[in-house]
């Protein structure tokens, strides 16, 4: 397929590959910026190009270079950010793709070769500067897509122009923004992608010439100083989502064994697990961690050894469902999910999603993707809790008096990581979808403690949830805001 060009400049031309390749050429050699499917190589001769003399790398995405994987030495150097070895040399490649099979939170990067590439000097460091002939190429720090992500800027024909990798997209956005999500809940990535903006933003250039998009030759400067305006929106909606709110925690008893006392039939132990006794001498675990699991003798044996028949999961992340298996193992519980809690447990090899369970987990029963679900004098209404991530449930009853809504990650009390889990793309999260209808959920069902994970319950409060109501609002349109397509299914969304 062939691959089409522009020319933006005499001798410098942008090449349409899996990304935007552009050559800058002085008489019968050239040097160019990110290399693509290498496919363009093939048109260099028709452009009097004898000899390519250089290729600098932006950033170490797939898009930008897989094409090196063709060859395993090239007649031209190739040129990386420091740092982004990482990523690039063969050794830390296969390193990086271990650690990504097992289960673990978000990776250093969303986008990776499968195999390294041999021989690249990683010698571009922000700040600083590398020779061709007597024609310096200048290098600055703009991290966001990746920590160590640089722009290249050059003088050619008495022009200025930066090359911004995918630190900027036309229109004052982002290509595939999901990449600012460093982890599942901060704003480092955000931050960090603002910072490198705005001081591209403090340069003089009459082209910007972005890894994705269309060329910016109409007022480039303006544009990146809206795009950080932007992005410093983003960081802030990564941040608290339910400002001014106080903590309302509910005091707890402690029992011998160490474990929470929270109602006279509700007990928390470890990190995530709660304990719910029945009148019949039988106890229902939620949330089961198998790092908790080892306080569970001692506790069951204070209450008087109940039997635990049956469990469930509020969500499929492996600290609040890697129990499951083992309690039905040790103690004959039966597993209960919710429909979309189970998808992902099942399916773990097919569905690569951060901190899953390193073996699939499949439920005895399922529970109504709505509706009652009874267990001894328990009455639990269930429902779909999107929000951290979107395979999460809720489930709700009444203990002691008292209505109990399990809710697992989404919502925390206010001084806990700003009154949430976090979100973020790989995890799945979503905003009106998810914690918009998840809070707007808790408003009509009115509980009296949210029963939440690590080792938090708290009453409820109405005002908390209108205000993270408001939030998901503010934080769905500050994403779209960096959408090149203005669409966050087609440019936010992993799955």
């Amino acid at each position: 397929m062939p691959v089409h060009s522009i020319q933006l400049l005499p001798g410098l031309r942008c090449f349409r590959d899996t990304c935007n390749v552009y050559l800058i050429q002085d008489g019968d050699q050239a040097v160019a910026v990110d290399f693509g499917s290498g496919r363009w190589l093939r048109a260099l001769p028709r452009f009097g190009i004898r000899k390519l003399a250089h290729v600098f790398l932006t950033h170490h995405h797939p898009d930008q270079c897989a094409g090196l994987l063709a060859k395993r030495t090239w007649p031209f150097p190739i040129h990386a950010p420091a740092g982004e070895a990482n990523f690039l040399s063969p050794e830390k490649v296969t390193a990086y793709w271990k650690a990504r099979c097992q289960s673990g939170p978000c990776p250093p990067s969303y986008s990776v070769l499968k195999r390294g590439v041999e021989g690249i000097q990683f010698d571009m460091g922000g700040f600083g500067d590398l020779f061709w002939g007597a024609r310096r190429l200048r290098f600055i720090h703009t991290p966001g897509h990746g920590a160590n992500a640089l722009s290249i800027i050059i003088t050619h024909h008495g022009k200025q122009i930066v090359f911004c990798g995918d630190a900027a997209h036309a229109g004052a956005a982002i290509w595939q923004p999901y990449h600012l999500e460093w982890d599942h809940w901060t704003g480092a990535g955000a931050l960090a992608a603002w910072e490198g903006v705005l001081r591209l933003s403090n340069l003089g250039m009459d082209l910007l010439c972005p890894s994705h998009g269309p060329v910016v030759a109409d007022q480039p400067r303006a544009m990146l100083k809206r795009l950080a305006d932007k992005l410093l929106r983003f960081y802030r909606v990564k941040g608290h989502i339910c400002a001014g709110e106080t903590d309302d925690y509910l005091e707890p008893s402690f029992l011998e064994c160490g474990a929470r006392q929270v109602l006279p039939h509700l007990f928390q132990f470890g990190c995530n697990s709660y304990l719910l006794l029945s009148g019949a001498g039988e106890s229902f675990v939620v949330d089961p961690y198998a790092a908790d699991l080892s306080q569970v003798d001692a506790l069951l044996k204070e209450l008087g050894r109940p039997r635990i028949t049956a469990a469930a999961a509020t969500h499929y992340h492996s600290d609040h469902s890697d129990g499951l298996p083992l309690v039905k193992q040790k103690y004959g519980a039966k597993t209960w999910l919710h429909p979309w809690v189970a998808l992902p447990l099942r399916k773990i090899e097919a569905l690569k999603r951060p901190w899953l369970p390193l073996k699939p987990i499949r439920p005895d029963a399922l529970w109504p993707e709505r509706g009652v679900w009874r267990w001894n004098e328990y009455e639990f209404r269930i429902a779909p809790f999107p929000g951290q991530t979107r395979w999460h449930c809720a489930f709700m009853t009444c203990v002691d008096g008292r209505r109990v809504l399990f809710g697992g990650d989404n919502f925390q009390p206010s001084s806990r990581w700003n009154a949430t889990g976090g979100f973020c793309a790989f995890n799945g999260s979503r905003f009106r979808e998810g914690f918009m209808r998840s809070a707007r959920l808790v408003l009509r069902w009115r509980p009296d403690l949210m029963a939440t994970g690590h080792g938090t319950y708290y009453r409820f409060h109405a005002s908390q949830f209108r205000k993270i109501i408001a939030w998901a609002e503010r934080a769905e349109s500050a994403t779209r805001s960096l959408c090149p397509s203005g669409s966050l299914r087609r440019d936010y969304h992993l799955f």
